[in-house]
This record gives structure tokens, C-alpha cells and sequence, in this order.
């Protein structure tokens, strides 16, 4: 049985595969309201290597996902998974369907893009190496400025930053240097599955929704009063999209 690297995975239920993948630095905890709602599919819940605690990895994390996601698929023997992933997972999943695009199965991509940012290299590796370079007390406050504002529910949202704590500095800095020099804006026409956007009520909702236009077969869902973490700020709006695409797109066969 082949044994990913880039990944941790959780599995759990029976059903129709779902492959759940979370963002920069969060544990696939992030995906708990949602895995319960899939009560009855089969979940594969992903978190990624040096990420909440899992070791990180040498070489460029988003790529070597993709890679040992299409293979565990193969392996794993599933049939035309449900691929979901928020952010720096939204950006894997819009890769696996381009590269893989009779693989998977239907798509959704939870407030997330084909690129980031202006692709200058010089201002990726300086924001690379402030995360890889800082000391303790200056990675805790990094992760507080940039990812305590991520949600409308800060309540809910201190047990993902205290697993965010968790991850490798350097795993940090190198996924956001890989995401900010990449661009899949050209390859999003090969996916031949539907594709849903998720989107948060946020400034980045109409440029994340014209990338997606590349997509042939797509469908966009902004939930209204969420920020990035779309499905903690209101996981009932988040998991009503996710259902009637899923209603839409059913298969027969969960395993070849």
C-alpha cells in the first residue's frame, strides 16, 4: 500500500470518497463541522506535510501533493473522488483536476485561486524567509497577525491557530514562496469535471471568481458575512452548496 509523504490522512465513514484538503499550516481538524455533515460519504481527511504538527518535507510541497494525491487515488482504488480544499488546499485541488482531469471526480474550491499574488520572486523569498528566520516568539505573532483576522468567528477559530502553532516555520515559508511564484490561470481548461466555488464575502471574492472562468463546467456560491474560513464562520450555509452540487453531480461506483 503506497504511503504518502506530502500528507497526512484521516479516514473515515463508508460512501462515495471525498478527499478533504486543508490550507497553509492547518491541521485537517479545520474540516471537522464539515466531515461530520459527510457523515455518510467516506472521507479522507488530509493535512499537510509540515503542517499542525506533521513532519514537513524536502521539495515543493503543493507539487509533490498533487503528485502523491493522483497516486494515492490509484492506489486507493477510488473512483471519481469528491475533491475539497480551502486556500493553499483549493489550489492543490485546482491542480490534481487539470493534471488528473478523468481521475477525480466533481471539484470544489473553498475561497481560493489559481495564483496569488504578482508572481515577483524577490518579494516571495522575503516573505519566505521571514518565516523561516523567525524566532519563536516572532512566529506566534506572525501567525496570529496573518491568520487571526481569517474568520468572523474567532471563537471558533483559536483551536486552528493553536494547531497552526504546531507546524515547521520553514514548511510555512517555502508553501508560500511555491504559491506565490505559481500560476495554474493557463491550465484550468483542461479540467473536464464541474467545479464549485465557495466563496467568502471578502475584497478577494471577484478576482478569485473571474480566475475561475477558465473552468468550463463551474458553479460559484458566495456565502454571505463569512471571511476566509468560510466553512467555520457558517458551516450550515457552507455544507447547503456543498449539497446541492453533490446532489447534481451524483456517481454510481465508489471504488474501482
Amino acid at each position: 500500500m503506497f504511503e504518502p509523504t506530502a500528507f497526512s490522512v484521516e479516514l473515515r465513514g463508508h460512501g462515495r470518497p471525498v478527499i478533504l484538503i486543508p490550507g497553509l499550516g492547518c491541521p485537517g481538524s479545520v474540516w471537522s463541522g464539515v466531515v461530520e455533515h459527510l457523515r455518510h460519504y467516506e472521507t479522507h481527511q488530509l493535512t499537510l506535510a509540515g503542517f499542525a504538527g506533521v513532519p514537513r518535507i524536502d521539495g515543493p510541497l503543493a507539487r509533490t501533493a498533487v503528485d502523491e494525491l493522483a497516486r494515492y487515488i490509484r492506489d486507493r482504488h477510488l473512483v471519481s473522488p469528491v475533491v475539497i480544499g480551502h486556500s493553499l488546499g483549493g489550489f492543490v485541488a485546482y491542480a490534481l483536476a487539470a493534471r488528473e482531469p478523468t481521475l477525480v471526480g466533481p471539484t470544489i474550491i473553498v475561497d481560493a485561486g489559481a495564483t496569488v499574488g504578482t508572481g515577483d520572486r524577490d518579494a516571495a523569498a522575503e516573505a519566505r524567509d521571514m518565516w523561516r528566520g523567525a524566532s519563536d516568539a516572532q512566529f506566534a505573532q506572525q501567525i496570529i497577525d496573518v491568520f487571526g483576522s481569517m474568520s468572523a468567528k474567532p471563537d471558533r477559530l483559536r483551536p486552528v491557530l493553536a494547531e497552526i502553532a504546531k507546524s515547521d516555520r520553514r514548511a510555512i515559508g517555502d508553501a508560500i514562496y511555491e504559491l506565490s511564484t505559481s500560476d495554474l490561470r493557463n491550465q484550468l481548461g483542461k479540467i473536464r469535471g464541474p467545479v464549485l466555488l465557495v466563496l467568502a464575502d471578502g475584497a478577494l471574492k471577484d478576482d478569485f471568481r473571474r480566475q475561475g472562468e477558465a473552468v468550463r463546467d463551474r458553479e460559484v456560491v458566495v456565502v454571505p458575512n463569512t471571511r476566509h474560513f468560510v466553512m467555520i464562520d457558517d458551516l450550515d450555509g457552507f455544507s447547503a452548496a456543498v449539497d446541492g452540487f453533490l446532489a447534481r453531480h451524483e456517481v454510481v461506483a465508489t471504488h474501482r
